[in-house]
């Protein structure tokens, strides 16, 4: 007799099962992360942050004049020392009310990101007697201090109810597109300040290189309050930039990481 034949339809069923439930499960990830894109995608363009969302995009355009403007700076007062240090202090200020104008707006965004998401549906309310309780019951318990005797009913345990299970899963989509929304904006914010922070080290060796002109030829007042001034302006828009970031790392840490979000 072939005892291997016997058992092998055996052997193979559970590995079918796990594979079956493999495929459900990658199925199931696939779609929940769909429905997370979509639902993130959709809460960022909703017409409550199209204020905000202008207001970045005049932040990103002056950063760009600035840029622009650089390129004359450089030229126009390349031997004049004074001149460059009150320039690049303007233009501090300048970068300084950019960057809080955007700071301000990312603000905006993150306060109002659970209002724009779509709101999971609202938990059923239990009603205060359940269809087909009998007064009666209740009358007797609490008349005697303890329910009436019953026979002990032995039986499968009750099926998960679907609108509960449904309600849940709602929930935890809504919580996914709000958290993905918040690293979107967050994400965008650090990029922004990227490449404002490169503009500030261009700006900062002009500065330098002015600074060493200046120190060849004879100290007068003005050129020392230029420098001071620009000093001053400098350092005011790194306060400004790196409490922008603080705000950023503190709304959402996982701005700038690589997470599945369906996981």
């Amino acid at each position: 007799m072939n005892i291997s034949n016997a058992v092998a339809p055996e052997r193979r069923l559970p590995f079918a099962e796990e594979m079956k439930a493999r495929a459900k499960a990658k199925a199931e990830t696939a779609e929940r992360k769909s429905r997370i894109e979509s639902g993130t995608a959709e809460a960022l363009a909703n017409p409550r942050l199209a204020a905000p969302e202008n207001q970045k995009s005049q932040a990103r355009a002056k950063v760009q004049q600035l840029i622009e403007w650089l390129k004359i700076v450089r030229k126009l007062y390349a031997q004049d020392p004074k001149g460059m240090a009150k320039a690049l202090a303007q233009v501090f200020k300048d970068l300084k009310a950019a960057v809080k104008a955007y700071r301000d707006a990312g603000g905006q965004e993150m306060s109002l990101s659970g209002a724009v998401a779509a709101p999971p549906p609202a938990a059923a309310q239990p009603s205060e007697a359940a269809a087909g309780d009998d007064p009666s019951d209740a009358d007797a318990e609490t008349e005697t201090g303890s329910p009436p005797d019953e026979p002990a009913v032995s039986g499968p345990e009750p099926a998960a109810d679907p609108e509960k299970a449904a309600a849940s899963d709602a929930a935890s989509i809504y919580g996914a597109v709000v958290g993905e929304m918040r690293k979107a904006i967050g994400e965008d914010g650090l990029a922004f300040l990227k490449d404002v922070r490169g503009l500030v080290e261009e700006l900062d060796k002009l500065l330098l290189t002015a600074r060493g002109q200046a120190a060849i030829r004879k100290r007068d007042k003005d050129t020392d309050e230029a420098f001071e001034d620009a000093d001053k302006a400098l350092k005011e828009l790194h306060e400004e930039m790196d409490g922008m970031e603080q705000d950023i790392r503190r709304d959402t840490p996982t701005a700038g990481m690589k997470l599945s979000m369906a996981a």
